[in-house]
């Protein structure tokens, strides 16, 4: 079994004992023999994160802890350890105090929120850093609002209704966002075509729902440009935006273009084989809980730089 381990910040990974070399812009992989449980330790080389220290058996594997994720590629693990800070300074970020509720953002032992109005009280924890964060209230369908946007590690927008109750209403990370009659969010993505995509949110009453959205991409991007090879991940990236596809596919699969979609479920991403699989697949990642993930491979026919067809391994 092969396994690979990252981080997404500086550490030095010991196996048994034995230095291995550090994790972090680079992956290290290793191939552990069957029933053989080697003991892991991730040493952060930044302050304010604690040692990991683990047992590479199947209990770890189904079942990690908050800051490891775990993803299934089916002939091996990519095991990635998530920084989570510990530190007693107790800083605030942000607080703002309205007629109807006091929101503070703060740092104490992680990052987190306190809402508190009135009526009720309504904390949160989140697993990254910020920062800054930006507080403000809005009206939405006569309801007040009140939107938290974190600007750190990742940037994450969470809106909340603040009635006789607080309640989340919205949570996503967002590059940009609007909510001037109407939520719009903006999300940039580093993939091929660098996608930019603008959604349109509708609030029916009991949370948001997207209305529509506008997708577009660099202006240095052509399909007819790109490594022939490169051409199914673009495809991909095109479904995962909810794009136009056409230019992508043959006329004989273009005859049910409406089940593509459906066909390849809900992916969170696109990679390349690792090495232990075929150099002809194509993987695509998919979250089976909050920190464990699985891969499913795909081939791809192209003729005349069009997908004839693909098929799942």
């Amino acid at each position: 079994m092969y396994y690979y381990f990252s981080s997404n910040y500086p550490a030095v990974i010991k196996i048994n004992g034995i230095y291995y070399g550090t994790v972090f812009d680079t992956v290290k992989s290793i191939s552990v023999e069957p029933n053989s449980v080697p003991f892991i330790e991730i040493c952060p080389l930044v302050p304010n994160i604690s040692t990991v220290n683990v047992l590479l058996d199947d209990k770890f594997i189904f079942s990690p802890p908050e800051n490891v994720c775990v993803t299934d590629m089916k002939g091996g693990y990519l095991i990635k350890f998530i920084k989570h800070v510990k530190s007693d300074q107790f800083k605030i970020l942000s607080q703002k105090k309205f007629d109807f509720a006091v929101i503070t953002v703060f740092n104490e032992n992680g990052l987190k929120l306190s809402i508190e109005t009135p009526d009720d009280f309504f904390a949160q924890n989140y697993n990254f850093e910020a920062t800054c964060a930006t507080i403000d209230a809005f009206t939405i369908n006569g309801v007040s609002m009140i939107y938290v946007h974190l600007d750190g590690d990742k940037k994450i927008l969470s809106i909340y209704s603040v009635n006789s109750t607080v309640t989340k209403l919205f949570e996503r990370e967002v590059f940009s966002f609007s909510t001037d009659n109407q939520l719009i969010t903006t999300e940039k993505l580093y993939d091929i075509a660098k996608h930019e995509l603008k959604i349109y949110w509708e609030f029916d009453g009991t949370c948001f729902k997207e209305q529509s959205r506008t997708i577009s991409c660099s202006d240095k991007f052509s399909i007819d440009r790109l490594n022939e090879k490169l051409v199914p991940y673009a495809f991909l990236e095109e479904l995962y935006v909810g794009g136009n596809l056409e230019c992508y596919l043959a006329d004989n699969v273009l005859k049910n273009v409406n089940m593509v979609k459906d066909y390849f479920g809900q992916f969170i991403g696109v990679m390349p084989p690792p090495s232990f699989r075929s150099p002809f697949e194509i993987g695509l990642i998919y979250q089976k809980t909050a920190n464990t993930y699985y891969v499913e491979y795909f081939t791809f026919s192209l003729s005349n730089r069009k997908i004839t067809n693909f098929d799942k391994v």
